[in-house]
């Protein structure tokens, strides 16, 4: 059996620092969820492209958590008491949940924001919300109700309550047959830990609309805004992510560090995601190679597993910076965690399912309590940094070894001052970092390429979801080319965006392999509030490409043009795809206030999949209740 600090012993450490926040399975409290309980997704998923070093960076992967991508639909219901009445309004909570640059009460956005900031913009948790609901009892009752009999009580009431307002397969996202995200807001604070109403992600039996209502959470709404516990508990039900005790701030699945500035999520949850690219290295690169690497702050998750055990153990380290999302952090450099998948939970400060390696301690389960658990929750010593901490190794850290005892093999030294990058060396005695850019490696070889240009021409509906179109890349004519097979472009060719100057930029800045552009073609980062406007991600297996552009910044009759290009050899093949925007759109809610517009305008769902148009006598075709997008036309 397992060496364990008892679980109730360890929260009454934990009180001041941590929410508290609980994962309920059927009316038990537990660390995280069981496996027949943990929430599934489609996982399956490409990511970026190989850099050229000596690391493997994985083709595609697959998730350990749920891993859903895209537009994800979520349901707030909301519920006040006669002895607490709704503090708020449907439409501030709204606001709350999905508006861009949401800042009440100091907020540093929405829960939206949140997720589209940690994850890349690749995960886009939109909530559609409803109420407010008057409960059949006053708060005090539910509260006062032992364990957690409370809230499923309530649980149950709301969704009957509901039911006949809301079409609940809706929030089957993957089609699946059960619902993703199902959030019950519920007027005033949450009062006492471990009972009644207190926030937390939980389960249940009911069945509505043809689909299972398994994972729902909930949070409470005192009157002040803050984003942290949706944010938290939304983790819980949407991925399964456990609860990090004995972690401290470096996750918001850790301590409760900031209520209106969450913490991001640690780097390897978000690689493990595929919303930044594992960089692996392996025991071959270790005992044969040695490279400089240069990263920026979340930009990659470096990892290297356990040889024995490569499904399970491994450690995992990454650039972060207390800047952003990370502000509350006490420092920046290189965090390193160790992972063990076959450790349940993460209560023992011994032995943990994922752990911070503090650079200012060997590591020992022996350590005082303060350095497995900092205390107020981050210090500036836990980073690998120059001038400090600036190498790891067996011989530094003699008790960071895998939990069987044996040794890492692990050595990374020459960790440079943290900035706007930051720089170490994988083994020992690098060299320097080449100075020359992607542009200046295009600009060189221009003269020694031979372009050959493949026009395309597509138009894209006006979505507030990102739906993309796809196009086809003319994947034979590419091969004939290049003089190779098609079923080859993936594996020998280069991929590159292409600036308005004609100049190639290896740095991929959308989903996978692709590209976020400006108004003018040149290539940008995904930000709501710059210059990011149309996405092209290429699919080279298929070779075709999804096309879309960011909500709210584009019209009807606008057109933009992009470029793309595959390199192989002496030879350049660009893409150069011209993009046209329909025409307006009109966002339909109420389906029978909606009942009657111009003829023949397009009909799409909220995933951008056309259901039909309106009739010579304007009228909508027969659509289940819901929200669509019409296009005129």
């Amino acid at each position: 059996m397992k060496n364990r600090i008892p679980f109730f012993s360890l929260i009454a450490l934990m009180l001041p620092a941590m929410a508290l926040a609980d994962i309920v399975y059927q009316g038990k409290r537990v660390q995280d969820w069981p496996a027949e309980a943990m929430p599934t997704f489609d996982n399956s998923r490409g990511a970026p492209q190989s850099r050229t070093l000596m690391k493997t960076t994985a083709v595609t992967t697959k998730s350990h958590y749920a891993a859903p991508k895209g537009k994800i639909y979520s349901l707030t219901l909301l519920v006040d008491f006669s002895d607490q009445a709704a503090p708020v309004t449907v439409s501030e909570v709204e606001d709350w949940l999905n508006k861009e640059g949401f800042n009440r009460d100091g907020c540093n956005g929405s829960v939206r924001d949140y997720y589209l900031d940690v994850s890349n913009g690749q995960l886009d948790l939109t909530n559609e919300v409803y109420g407010w609901y008057r409960a059949k009892h006053p708060k005090s009752w539910y509260e006062g109700l032992q364990g957690y009999s409370g809230s499923d009580s309530l649980m149950k009431e709301v969704f009957e309550y509901f039911d006949p307002q809301v079409d609940f397969s809706r929030y089957d996202n993957d089609k699946d047959g059960t619902t993703e995200a199902i959030n019950i807001v519920y007027a005033g604070p949450g009062q006492t830990w471990g009972q009644g109403l207190w926030p937390h992600s939980g389960w249940s039996s009911e069945r509505r609309d043809g689909v299972k209502l398994t994972h729902h959470q909930m949070t409470d709404m005192p009157g002040k805004f803050s984003i942290y516990v949706f944010v938290h508990e939304s983790g819980h039900m949407i991925f399964g992510w456990p609860d990090l005790y004995w972690y401290g701030d470096y996750c918001t699945m850790g301590n409760r560090a900031n209520d209106l500035n969450p913490v991001a999520i640690n780097d390897f949850y978000r690689a493990d995601q595929g919303w930044i690219p594992f960089v692996d290295i392996t025991s071959e690169d270790v005992d044969n190679v040695t490279s400089l690497e240069v990263t920026k702050p979340g930009e990659f998750c470096y990892r290297y597993k356990n040889p024995a055990r490569p499904n399970q153990e491994g450690l995992v380290w990454s650039y972060v910076r207390n800047t952003g999302r990370n502000k509350v952090l006490a420092g920046s450099g290189l965090l390193m965690q160790h992972y063990d998948f076959s450790i349940e939970g993460n209560s023992s400060a011994d032995k943990l399912g994922l752990r911070i390696v503090h650079a200012s301690a060997a590591g020992k389960s022996s350590d005082a309590v303060t350095d497995q658990w900092p205390s107020p929750g981050s210090t500036a010593n836990t980073f690998f940094k120059s001038g400090t901490y600036s190498e790891f190794s067996d011989d530094a850290y003699p008790a960071i070894r895998w939990y069987n005892g044996s040794k890492t093999g692990l050595k990374i030294t020459d960790i440079g001052t943290p900035g706007e990058t930051l720089t170490f060396c994988i083994g020992e005695n690098c060299s320097e970092p080449s100075s020359s850019s992607s542009t200046e490696a295009s600009s060189s070889s221009v003269a020694e390429i031979t372009v050959q240009k493949i026009a395309l021409e597509t138009t894209l509906p006006i979505s507030d979801n990102y739906a993309p179109v796809t196009l086809d890349l003319n994947g034979n004519e590419v091969a004939s080319i290049f003089g190779i097979k098609r079923t080859e472009i993936e594996d020998k060719v280069e991929f590159y965006g292409v600036e308005p100057d004609g100049t190639l930029n290896s740095q991929t800045t959308g989903e996978g392999t692709g590209h976020w552009f400006d108004k003018d073609g040149k290539i940008a980062t995904w930000d709501p509030n710059g210059t990011s406007i149309v996405f092209s991600n290429v699919d080279l297996t298929t070779m075709t490409t999804k096309i879309g552009h960011m909500p709210n910044k584009v019209k009807g009759g606008e057109s933009f043009t992009v470029r793309q290009a595959l390199v192989y050899g002496s030879k350049q093949v660009t893409f150069e795809i011209k993009v046209t925007i329909e025409g307006g759109t009109t966002i339909i809610r109420n389906i029978e206030k909606a009942r009657y517009g111009k003829p023949g305008n397009r009909i799409f769902n909220v995933l951008g999949q056309p259901v039909g148009a309106r009739n010579a006598n304007g009228t909508l075709p027969d659509l289940p209740k819901g929200v669509y997008v019409e296009v005129t036309k």
